[in-house]
This record gives structure tokens, C-alpha cells and sequence, in this order.
């Protein structure tokens, strides 16, 4: 109901309508609807982390792979991306939480990317060459549901999903050398 209607328009009484029981029942276990959105936001985190921790392919591929699945994760959750804004202002105790899980998420994407650089697929570049890669890459990974909405995108999972995984390889590809351009072309050819 969330993903169909958006967070700010469904309440308790649309739910315990939709779930045939009483509103007091959700409210038994969800409180405030801060509360059930921060249960959806820790289901997000928990399927992301498994998604991160699951073996991946090696190179630039397993990284892209590894977004294509995160990615069909949050497409679950786009509700959530599109209320983050304002709820990130309404709730300041989850903010915070959200920003330190956030700065973990950059440190770890940081490595992924060195991690990439070391193993011949990324162009070695100054660490003040690279932060604005860092950034736009994690804005895409952040943001792109956001910008599938706006681009009318949002209502085909699998369109929106590759759209944006396939800007995330064009920003790759200028940094790419020619071994992460082959991976790059690899997965370009499986999202046709």
C-alpha cells in the first residue's frame, strides 16, 4: 500500500481496512506509524546487509552484480526512498541513525572502489580525483528511486532498475580501465 499509494497517504485505519483486522492490532505492536516505518527501515537494512554480505563475483562485475541486486532490494522498499526527505526531518532520532548507517555504507562502497582500483579494473586516480565519483556513485545507489519516479519510470521494476544501473556503469566507465570495461560490457549485455 505504501509503494502503491505513498507512505504520507496510508494510516492505520487504511491498513487494518486492507488486512481485514482492527486498527488497535497494528497499533498494539506499531504505536506511531514512525514506528512501523522504522520496522520497514530495519527489514531494508537487514536484506541489504545479506545482499552485501553474500559472495560476489570478482571485479567490476561482481560489484555491478552486487548493485543489481541491492537495487531490486530497494525497488521493495521505493515507498521509503521517496518519504525519506521529509521523514528524515520529522524524526530526528532516526535521522541520526540513518546518517551513521549511511556513513558506514560510504566507508564500505569506499572500499569496494579501492578494492577495485587495486585489482587493475579502475584507473588509479588522487583521492581528490575520486571523491567526486565516490559521491555521485552514492547518490545514484541512494537516489535513484527518486529519479525513476520523476521519469516515470517507477511503475516497471526490471526498466528502472537497469536504467539506473546502467548510469551507474557509465560513471564507471570513465574511470574503467580496459580489463573494467570488459566486465562493464558484460554485465551492459546481460540487462538487454
Amino acid at each position: 500500500m505504501y509503494n502503491a499509494y505513498g507512505v504520507e497517504y496510508v494510516g492505520v485505519r487504511e491498513l487494518a481496512k486492507e488486512l481485514e483486522i482492527k486498527g488497535g492490532n497494528i497499533t498494539y505492536y506499531f504505536p506511531t506509524k514512525n514506528d512501523l516505518l522504522r520496522e520497514i527501515s530495519n527489514r531494508l537494512t537487514i536484506t541489504n546487509t545479506e545482499i552485501l554480505d553474500e559472495p560476489k563475483s570478482p571485479g567490476l562485475y561482481g560489484f555491478m552484480d552486487m548493485n543489481r541486486r541491492l537495487y531490486f532490494n530497494q525497488y521493495k522498499y521505493r515507498s521509503y526512498f521517496i518519504s525519506l526527505p521529509l521523514w528524515l526531518q520529522q524524526d530526528i532520532e532516526f535521522a541520526q541513525t540513518y546518517r551513521a548507517m549511511q556513513a558506514s555504507r560510504r566507508t564500505l562502497f569506499a572500499q569496494e572502489i579501492k578494492a577495485l582500483v587495486n585489482e587493475g579494473y579502475l584507473l588509479p586516480l588522487s583521492t581528490q580525483e575520486m571523491a567526486p565519483v565516490l559521491e555521485a556513485l552514492a547518490a545514484t545507489s541512494r537516489l535513484w528511486i527518486c529519479e525513476a519516479t520523476i521519469d516515470g519510470l517507477i511503475d516497471n521494476e526490471q526498466i528502472a532498475v537497469h536504467t539506473y544501473l546502467k548510469r551507474m556503469a557509465g560513471l564507471l566507465n570513465l574511470i574503467a580501465s580496459e580489463k573494467g570495461r570488459v566486465d562493464i560490457k558484460k554485465i551492459m549485455d546481460e540487462l538487454k
